[in-house]
């Protein structure tokens, strides 16, 4: 074994370039690898952690809008009563994932200490269905909802324990007060529970509203539980129901019953199927892309593939100047098993060296920005599983490097390699070439891909929605500045008083967002359902949005008993309305001053719908709070958002400063395109490394090139070629090679792009000059790396090269 470690690092010392090389792709290779795959597993595995998750559904109902997709909001009366008595659930539960992050406080050592918690509300059987476990104290003591569960990481990170009393924001307000009763375990990250660190009870929080469709209800069944027998007792509930509405006078007649019956039925969809949905907003959980998911993994396969062709290529190319001396081994006896096995143990050992090395360079890739591209953590520890598939990959990579070339370099008798040798012959050449092609054909398919990945994101960001997003700032203001109409006037006075700022205006959250408030109403004896807006009555005249017919909003809408109502052209036409018309309101009937242009509401993933805006009138339930600032075109950024943060604060004290997020439209914009820069993000780096491999492997070949091809260059420079002619010969073959990988490459990249546009109701076109853009970058970097490994055996002494016994 000692003399198998000594022949190991003699070869590490005697081609120490090629050996750098091999351990420089395959670290990067096993990081890459280690990185995808624990990014694959979070993914894949997502939900399934949680106890008896098979067994846990999410209640939704076909949407009202788009056939085929369903929605995940419902009643509580409904969900409630239509699952009452159905005999194979086991427990069924309200509540939501993530109910956003809270700043609260408790008071320790005598002062107010701020914390912000993950927070959201359930009701009580929500805690059996998932399966919560109590460290400290008991969950049924929730039943009071002055009383909430926090979970073991929070109460360790805030000195937290059963009894404490913490305060909904940051002065102790014994009216916001809230006892802490249990300590629950943590859920796994790669879970909807993961993130949230504090429950509460929601009570009987409409509980008997049918038009409060804000809820989301899971359901956990019986073992071996058939739901075709939920689907018909669900049915069963729903037409007694619909027929005592109807006999109350809830419902209108009964020509409306088959509709209601479609538009009320539950859908059921298990938990670990909720993550990749497609057919769905998906409430309060989190969201994953198969296809991203799918497409790292296949990138993660494809860099191996190229590092072991790598591996296999410096191999062979160190062929003609080892195998004399493998065969001076064999005539002095050496076993060919011995012979053998030194090449696999010098594989091994290259493999364990460059995993280090890996696992190294995912350490400082976890404490690097690109750590948050990645949901999952990259702690070895963490990732177990993982750690083994890297491992047994590695292994592999080195067995499948080196049994074959071990064994081929073994076989040739001693007269074969006085006479010729395997880089000679039509066999030999073609295998090199085979690989050298696959690497530049992946590494082509690549950068097509991630070019047009690229693309797609920056059409969606500089896509003209339909309104005005120019020099646009936005900040989630204290509601207690948008309370009445009077203070925000004078808020909004304020704000104007800075010569940068050149008009303000209101809104209920984003006006690009994936959903928002749904509403389902009767209209002209048909049920219609819209998403509902918010805002002040300025709005569309601040973002340049047209009304096309009728009025825009005027300041007098504020003040309305009812309200007033903007639609789009597409409720208009989908809808049958008109200016007379009254549309359905939060109070009563309201009246529809005008229909605006459509314009994209949602993320271009998503065609347009049915849209309303809305003033709420003078007795409002909801005052938007979402502040939207345009600046003069000169404006200094930087001041105008201190001013907006000075006034803000000045209107509300209690706010404090630093905590206000006051950012640029393309930033709150870029937050509905998050998976698709993740993605280009990602597949750039991955790319660029699946590159840097290839061209070790290019450098491999042209070592060997180089070496075999010695007395030839001398040769032709004794007959006259100048360098340039010599390197050209070099150049000559890759150029060939390259050419036929990229009439490989394009079809099957502009398949696989083509598909994955295909998910965007707006997209790129597919430019013919990316596929150009790829094969010029391949062949510029392939020319410059040849050229430069060619230049010295060119530039060498003719006579030293004819002279050579190589």
């Amino acid at each position: 074994m000692k003399l198998i470690l000594k022949n190991f690092l003699t070869t590490l010392k005697r081609y120490k370039t090629s050996s750098i090389l091999n351990i420089l792709g395959l670290s990067v290779a096993f990081a890459a690898l280690y990185i995808i795959l624990a990014q694959v597993h979070y993914d894949l595995t997502y939900n399934k952690s949680i106890k008896d998750s098979e067994r846990i559904y999410r209640i939704e109902t076909s949407d009202w809008d788009e056939p085929g997709k369903f929605m995940c909001w419902i009643s509580r009366p409904l969900a409630e009563k239509s699952t009452e008595g159905i005999s194979c659930i086991e427990h069924i539960g309200c509540g939501y994932f993530n109910g956003g992050r809270n700043e609260m406080s408790i008071e320790q050592n005598g002062s107010m200490k701020e914390m912000i918690f993950n927070t959201s509300s359930c009701s009580m059987p929500f805690f059996k269905v998932f399966g919560f476990e109590a460290a400290e104290g008991n969950l049924d003591d929730l039943e009071d909802t002055k009383r909430v569960a926090v979970s073991v990481s929070a109460a360790r990170k805030f000195n937290l324990k059963i009894g404490d009393v913490l305060y909904y924001g940051t002065t102790k307000n014994p009216e916001k007060a809230v006892h802490i009763a249990a300590i629950f375990k943590d859920f796994p990250a790669n879970t909807d529970l993961g993130t949230t660190e504090l429950f509460s009870n929601m009570g009987k929080e409409s509980l008997d509203s049918w038009s409060e469709w804000s809820y989301n209800y899971y359901v956990k069944m019986h073992p071996n539980t058939d739901l075709n027998d939920f689907y018909e007792q669900n049915l069963q509930k729903l037409t007694q129901l619909l027929h005592d509405q109807i006999e109350s006078g809830e419902e209108e007649d009964e020509g409306n019953f088959d509709e209601s019956i479609n538009r009320t039925k539950l859908h059921l969809r298990p938990l670990a199927d909720m993550y990749f949905a497609t057919d769905i907003d998906n409430g309060s959980g989190n969201t994953g892309n198969k296809t991203t998911t799918y497409t790292l993994l296949a990138i993660a396969i494809l860099i191996v593939v190229i590092a072991l062709i790598n591996f296999i290529n410096f191999f062979f190319a160190l062929i003609p100047i080892r195998i004399k001396s493998v065969n001076t081994y064999k005539v002095f006896g050496s076993p060919l098993g011995a012979l053998r096995f030194n090449f696999i143990f010098e594989a091994l050992g290259l493999v364990i060296i460059s995993l280090l090395a890996g696992w190294y360079l995912v350490y400082l890739i976890g404490s690097s920005n690109i750590a948050n591209y990645l949901s999952a953590p990259l702690a070895l520890g963490l990732n177990i599983p993982i750690v083994i598939t890297t491992i047994a990959a590695a292994f592999a990579v080195a067995l499948l490097a080196s049994i074959y070339p071990a064994y081929y370099i073994t076989s040739f008798s001693p007269a074969f390699v006085i006479k010729g040798s395997f880089a000679a012959s039509k066999s030999g050449r073609r295998l090199r070439n085979i690989l050298i092609g696959l690497q530049f054909t992946i590494s082509m398919g690549l950068i097509i891909s991630a070019l047009f990945i690229k693309l797609q994101h920056t059409y969606m960001m500089n896509y003209d929605m339909g309104f005005n997003k120019e020099m646009l700032l936005a900040v989630n203001a204290p509601r207690s500045i948008s309370n009445t109409l009077e203070k925000r006037d004078a808020f909004d006075s304020k704000l104007k008083e800075n010569p940068q700022i050149k008009e303000v205006a209101w809104a209920a959250g984003n006006i690009v967002a994936e959903s928002r408030m749904g509403w389902g109403r009767q209209f002209k004896g048909k049920r219609i359902s819209f998403q509902c807006y918010p805002v002040s009555w300025n709005f569309l005249q601040f973002m340049g949005i047209q009304v096309i017919e009728g009025r825009d909003f005027i300041a007098s809408d504020e003040l309305k008993e009812n309200g007033t109502l903007i639609f789009n052209d597409r409720a208009r036409k989908e809808f049958g309305m008109t200016l007379e018309d009254k549309a359905p309101g939060h109070a009563g009937e309201t009246d529809i001053a005008g229909f605006c242009e459509d314009f994209n509401f949602k993320p271009l993933q998503y065609g347009v719908a049915p849209f309303a805006f809305y003033i709420f009138g003078k007795n409002p339930w909801w005052r938007p709070s979402y502040l939207y600032v345009r600046t003069t075109e000169n404006a200094h950024i930087e001041s105008v958002i201190d001013y907006i943060k000075n006034s803000l604060v000045e209107f509300e004290p209690l706010t404090k400063k630093e905590k206000l997020n006051v950012r640029f439209f393309d930033e709150e914009l870029g937050m509905q395109y998050q998976a698709e820069k993740r993605l280009t993000t990602l597949i750039s780096l991955f790319t660029l490394l699946s590159i840097i491999i290839s061209l070790m492997g290019v450098f491999g070949l042209v070592l060997f090139e180089t070496q075999y091809k010695r007395k030839e260059i001398g040769i032709r420079r004794v007959h006259g070629a100048s360098v340039g002619e010599i390197l050209a010969i070099f150049n000559k073959k890759f150029v060939r090679i390259i050419l036929i990988c990229f009439v490989i490459a394009a079809p099957i990249a502009w398949y696989i792009i083509d598909n994955w546009l295909a998910t965007f109701a707006y997209r790129t076109p597919m430019y013919w000059w990316v596929f150009a853009a790829a094969l010029l970058i391949i062949l510029c970097i392939t020319v410059l790396l040849v050229t430069l490994r060619s230049f010295s055996a060119a530039n060498e002494n003719p006579v030293n090269c004819i002279k050579t016994n190589e």
